[in-house]
């Protein structure tokens, strides 16, 4: 409708793309080919590549401009020191709600961080 105001963050189509890629066959130059680059980026013992799309709505006659969560996907990937995709994890916003974290490995922050 005229009202609704769509905003997209992040890959377009992810879920889609992820499914194209291949553990163990799937190279971080092709997945940077589809993909693009990752949102974030870490290295330990290999690079993980995390990928993030938010689609959120909001009508312009809603109150206080609240917005609904149309789609929240992560993709998480796991490249290893060849280069070669290790694991692939894909979660969409059912999937976070279930996520469940284990509060004993969660620590506070140091301090003078």
């Amino acid at each position: 409708s005229l009202n609704k105001i769509v905003q997209h963050h992040g890959v377009h189509n992810l879920e889609k793309k992820q499914a194209k890629l291949k553990v163990n066959q799937t190279n971080k130059n092709e997945i940077i080919a589809l993909i693009g680059p990752p949102s974030t980026k870490s290295t330990f013992d290999n690079d993980v590549y995390i990928y993030v799309e938010k689609k959120t709505s909001s009508s312009k006659l809603t109150k206080l401009g609240k917005k609904k969560l149309l789609i929240n996907n992560i993709l998480v990937l796991e490249i290893d020191n060849k280069g070669l995709l290790l694991s692939k994890k894909f979660y969409n916003k059912d999937d976070m709600n279930n996520l469940k974290f284990d509060e004993t490995k969660v620590r506070p922050p140091s301090p003078g961080l």
